[in-house]
């Protein structure tokens, strides 16, 4: 895998993301007094306006982790998005042969109801969570962190070369009515011209004085409405319900740092269990040419990766399951089964998403922000809104649709899925922020990602360009640049290896020292921006 990353020094702030016009909006908020909550609120804005088939006004949701300077202490924003409460478990038709489904592996369900069309939509939560983080968290407050994704809507932004067939591929793939809503002239901006979107940018005005008319205003109106029209169940009370939470994180110390992950339903507790185990496996510290790292890390994804199928959903109880899956004891026992050489591969093939946003910002009082949202797939449901210029995330696909798994659709559910934003503290400072998106190779790439930056030392940039790999029991995906040495200890514990070029998306990372902030975006130099 050829990334070339590059570390960008700044010693009053940074942002990081996966877009260059994003994080140039980041870094005006914090040039402008605002903090990293501040400069994080508004690089999302902007991603939605700027990377609309990855996340948006309507997505489905995410999750950030927050480092508080003033009271050193990390706090998680949660903004997963919520089932309709017509949702029940037995929802969606799955399509005869289901039952050969391996474990991991969603049933089909028919016409892919589940991922596309009014069936898919939930409850989005991205204004709900972005509003409630700038507001309670921010020193400017939501109606200056909306403002730049106003002007990027009104006064429009040049089509970048990436662009322009996601937004051919939307208008190939829907509705007439739903492209109409995105196109309403009918044209597709091409490379290098103006996209200028004035429906959404109408209602990013409305959401500046009122965010929470996005939920119990005419907006939600029109969603609903729009949702229910095509045979959808989502309906007004499900958006005037919604609410996003501020959750304490989940904390692991790992070899002298503190790793805060969200306490979500995400990625977070399966990238926290593999790494307790790992601690446990090699309480020093792995060196970074050791092969044996690349066999131990395979080993404690396996088994982290059959309990995440096994157990995590909305159910009653799941936290302190999710506790009990990285306690120190469990930990040593997950530790024991892989000296003993009986991690048993099982089939399972990977199956990830590329469509998700991740971006970190750091201020001058180093507070740091680590934040992952997503429509889900490219463009979510593909459902769009007349009026509104957004289109609505398909929370439903991560849902598993077979009626009796934890993660199976209920009523007002919140769903399983993937991201792992990630906060680190040492001896009570900020360190650094990490995350990346991926889909399900969010959680096992993020596990190594954590031990570059811990144990080998590596720079942001140096540990977006190492070897990657991800596992979820019985194909391993490698990056073509995994060692020989490493791939052989991998095949030792029979998993079938799969090389390419790439694994997971656009990742990104800052660490923070005494006088100066290092980071990287796998989006290119421009996409990270210091101070």
């Amino acid at each position: 895998m050829s990334i070339n990353a590059i570390d960008v020094i700044g010693m009053h702030g940074m942002v990081t993301s996966c877009n260059p016009i994003a994080s140039r909006v980041g870094r005006e908020i914090l040039r402008h007094g605002g903090n990293a909550v501040d400069a994080a609120v508004a690089t999302a804005l902007a991603l939605c306006v700027a990377q609309p088939s990855s996340n948006g006004i309507g997505g489905y949701g995410g999750t950030m982790v927050i480092y508080l300077a003033d009271e050193k202490r990390v706090t998680v924003v949660d903004y997963n998005c919520r089932a309709p409460r017509a949702a029940t478990p037995d929802m969606f038709e799955l399509k005869d042969g289901w039952e050969a489904c391996n474990r991991g592996q969603m049933p089909p369900v028919v016409d892919h109801a589940n991922f596309y069309g009014p069936m898919a939509c939930s409850v989005p939560g991205t204004v709900g969570g972005l509003s409630l983080a700038a507001n309670r968290f921010g020193r400017l407050g939501w109606k200056a962190d909306i403002e730049p994704a106003i002007r990027l809507a009104s006064d429009g932004f040049e089509v970048y070369p990436a662009l322009r067939p996601n937004l051919t591929g939307f208008a190939d793939n829907t509705d007439p009515e739903s492209k109409a809503a995105m196109f309403p002239d009918g044209y597709i901006p091409k490379d290098g011209e103006l996209w200028i979107q004035p429906a959404l940018a109408a209602l990013l005005e409305v959401l500046r004085d009122d965010p929470q008319a996005f939920y119990t205003g005419e907006p939600a109106r029109m969603i609903a409405d729009r949702v229910q029209s095509m045979g959808g169940i989502l309906t007004n009370q499900d958006m005037a319900d919604y609410q996003a939470s501020v959750l304490n994180p989940f904390v692991l110390e790992y070899k002298g740092t503190q790793i805060n992950a969200s306490s979500s339903l995400c990625g977070g507790p399966t990238m926290i269990e593999a790494l307790a185990a790992l601690q446990k496996l090699h309480p020093d510290p792995y060196s970074i040419d050791e092969p044996g790292f690349w066999g131990d890390l395979a080993s404690v994804l396996t088994l982290a990766w059959k309990d995440r199928f096994a157990y995590i959903g909305d159910v009653p109880g799941i936290y302190d399951k999710l506790r009990e899956l990285f306690s120190d004891d469990y930990a040593e026992s997950l530790a024991k089964i892989v000296r003993s050489g009986k991690v048993e591969p099982y089939p399972t093939p990977p199956d990830f998403h590329m469509e998700t946003v991740h971006l970190c910002t750091c201020d001058s009082e180093r507070n740091m922000v680590s934040l992952t949202e997503t429509h889900g797939a490219g463009w979510g449901s593909r459902v769009s809104i007349p009026g509104l210029g957004i289109v609505i995330g398909h929370g439903m696909s991560r849902f598993d649709p077979r009626p009796d798994h934890p993660n199976c659709p209920g009523p007002y559910k919140t769903v399983m899925h993937n991201m792992s934003p990630v906060i680190l503290v040492k001896d009570g400072k900020p360190a650094g922020a990490i995350g990346m998106p991926g889909g399900r190779t969010i959680p096992s790439v993020m596990t190594h990602f954590l031990v570059s930056l811990i144990e080998f030392g590596c720079t942001p940039a140096e540990m977006l360009n190492r070897p990657r790999i991800h596992t979820e029991g019985g194909i391993m995906m490698v990056t073509n640049d995994l060692s020989m040495s490493a791939r052989k200890e991998i095949e030792g514990m029979g998993l079938e290896i799969r090389a390419q070029e790439g694994i997971g998306g656009s990742a990104s990372g800052l660490i923070v020292g005494e006088e100066r902030i290092v980071g990287s975006a796998q989006a290119g130099t421009e996409a990270s921006l210091g101070l």
